[in-house]
């Protein structure tokens, strides 16, 4: 086994800000702490050659070139919930270790998810315009669905869809989900019927995506997805905007294939101000603004100290994202 300590870098593309929480409980593991500032990918190579393990603070993405030349280290940090900026295949196969941050701002996210179907079911956007436009006809914003019994279909059933099952359960709503990875038990503990991608599509009055962005993911939502839900069925979006056809999902709304969308990401941020979905009355769209909270900031840095002190110490931290690679990574740094 290696007597060597190891190096954790925290890699920005600015100068960092205060480290010192990380610092204290990084060298308190044992490990060194290293700050690479890089402005680009050939300084980011250069300034990693003696790091172990990258927390990514602010440096951006981690590709495949990237990844290959990165020859020590054996982790990567990623502080947020959604890791589409590293590569993971290809951290894989090079026995890199991804680690995100998959608890960091749920309660948040599972709470906008909601609040886009309670909105858009009530048609409280249209409502308040209507009034402040001098206009009071309750019955002209009809149908309007009565949200008790009706069907919430989710689009992947990772953490951050499973608690937003739940707590629509409390509106007496039905609850599947798609999602080929997960147990079937673990669905029907919560009261979830997995079902397969059409069927969800079909039987959803609400589509809650909670796709994450990768090669197999991206526009897995196109045309024909939105063809198979009901007319009157209501789209919500806080994952990444990529999972998602946007010029269909566009067509969609504006053809009546789906009645309404709630969207807290796009295919594009900041959005082109021409972009349609800006201007569509049946479309709500909100900044990126789900996992935000004054309380994201500190948990979101906090759980980060918390998964690289776990991965210096040798535990399995809980935001593996990979875990073919965890085995072959351990095994290559105590070489």
């Amino acid at each position: 086994m290696s007597s060597r300590p190891m190096t954790v870098a925290i890699a920005s593309r600015e100068l960092a800000a205060d480290v010192s929480d990380e610092r204290a409980a990084i060298e308190a593991a044992g490990a060194r702490v290293k700050i690479v500032q890089a402005t680009d990918d050939a300084s980011l190579i250069d300034g990693l050659r003696d790091a172990d393990l990258v927390l990514n603070r602010r440096y951006g993405r981690f590709d495949a070139r990237l990844l290959s030349k990165m020859d020590r280290c054996r982790a990567i940090v990623q502080p947020s919930t959604g890791y589409d900026v590293i590569d993971v295949d290809a951290a894989t196969e090079h026995g890199i270790v991804v680690i995100n941050l998959p608890f960091q701002c749920l309660d948040e996210v599972v709470n906008h998810a909601i609040a886009f179907i309670l909105a858009l079911n009530r048609k409280l956007d249209v409502a308040q315009a209507q009034v402040r436009g001098g206009t009071w006809n309750p019955r002209g914003l009809l149908p309007i669905g009565p949200l008790s019994g009706e069907t919430l279909g989710l689009l992947g059933f990772g953490n951050i869809a499973r608690e937003t099952g739940r707590r629509c359960q409390i509106f007496n709503l039905n609850v599947i989900a798609y999602d080929p990875f997960v147990d079937p038990a673990i669905a029907r503990e919560l009261n979830v019927e997995l079902v397969g991608l059409d069927d969800l599509l079909k039987r959803s009055d609400y589509v809650s995506c909670h796709l994450p962005l990768n090669p197999r993911t991206h526009h897995a939502i196109g045309e024909a997805q939105f063809r198979q839900m009901k007319p009157s069925a209501i789209f919500v979006n806080t994952a990444r905007g990529r999972v998602v056809d946007e010029p269909a999902l566009i067509h969609s709304l504006q053809n009546g294939v789906i009645a309404a969308a709630g969207l807290d990401v796009l295919e594009q941020e900041p959005p082109d101000p021409a972009n349609p979905l800006l201007h569509m009355d049946n479309v709500m769209v909100t900044p990126h603004l789900a996992g935000t909270s004054n309380a994201t900031p500190p948990r979101q840095r906090r759980q980060a100290i918390e998964y690289v002190v776990a991965y210096v110490k040798g535990e399995r931290p809980a935001g593996l994202v990979n875990h073919q690679a965890w085995e072959r990574a351990r095994a290559r740094l105590q070489a």
